[in-house]
């Protein structure tokens, strides 16, 4: 992490990233988070730097340091109560996906084979140990990065990628070649900040906010096949939603 005219700490734009990478689920709950002489060399900081911002996320409860075993992230594994699924039309989605191919330009990043992180393969539903085809992308409005795109396929569904399809063609469209039925998508916006990987391929500072969307995709059998998570730069982007009121269907808050 280069150092930049900013009023923010360096130590505590370090505990920022650290801390979206927690919410989100980056680091596993039984595997110890990266040593200070890792995260040090990650970020490009000192390790007096580190320190600072471990000794911030502990203080907020969201990691327990234990002298002998390393730094674990605490188990926040409750959901949120207010967290409510929204349904709406797949139809639309697919729409808006085939809009936003016509208007980008893509540019493959990689395509390989490995283990994903464990918060996709519980998404999945597949062991943690589970190799995954993972596709790298940025998209570009008027040649500039607009998003950048991680999508995870199984194996079986997405060994038939290429990167000549992949820079000339939406996910979606290369998946449904493969004749998996698309029979519902889970679809979650949270706000983020930019670690370095998004921060070198979006031309942005580290911690600089993103949108964060991350899509399920599930077959006819309602199994996920496929994850998406995808980073827009909050600046050349935004979410936009027209809420009306159906006929006969006035309501009142409880008390």
């Amino acid at each position: 992490m280069a150092e930049r005219h900013s009023p923010t700490p360096l130590y505590h734009r370090v505990y920022a990233v650290m801390r979206e990478r927690i919410v989100k689920g980056y680091y596993p709950i039984d595997v110890p988070v990266p040593s200070e002489a890792e995260l040090s060399e990650s970020f490009s900081v000192s390790r007096i730097t580190i320190r600072k911002a471990m000794e911030m996320l502990t203080a907020e409860g969201l990691v327990t340091r234990t002298r002998g075993r390393g730094t674990y992230v605490t188990d926040r594994s409750k959901e949120n109560k207010l967290n409510r699924v929204v349904v709406s039309n797949i139809n639309s989605l697919f729409s808006y996906l085939n809009t936003v191919g016509k208007n980008t330009r893509l540019k493959v990043v990689s395509l390989d084979l490995g283990e994903a992180p464990p918060r996709i393969c519980e998404q999945m539903g597949v062991p943690p140990t589970t190799e995954l085809i993972r596709a790298v992308r940025i998209r570009s409005l008027d040649r500039r990065p607009y998003s950048l795109s991680i999508a995870y396929l199984l194996p079986e569904i997405g060994q038939t990628l290429n990167r000549q399809d992949l820079a000339t063609t939406n996910m979606i469209d290369l998946v449904q070649k493969t004749g998996v039925v698309v029979e519902q998508v889970e679809q979650t916006l949270t706000a983020t900040l930019a670690d370095d990987y998004a921060a070198k391929h979006l031309e942005i500072p580290v911690g600089a906010p993103l949108m964060l969307v991350n899509r399920v995709f599930f077959n006819a059998d309602l199994k996920p096949f496929y994850v998406a998570e995808i980073f827009y730069r909050a600046d050349r982007y935004e979410y936009r939603v027209s809420l009306k009121r159906e006929d006969g269907k006035d309501f009142s808050l409880g008390n």
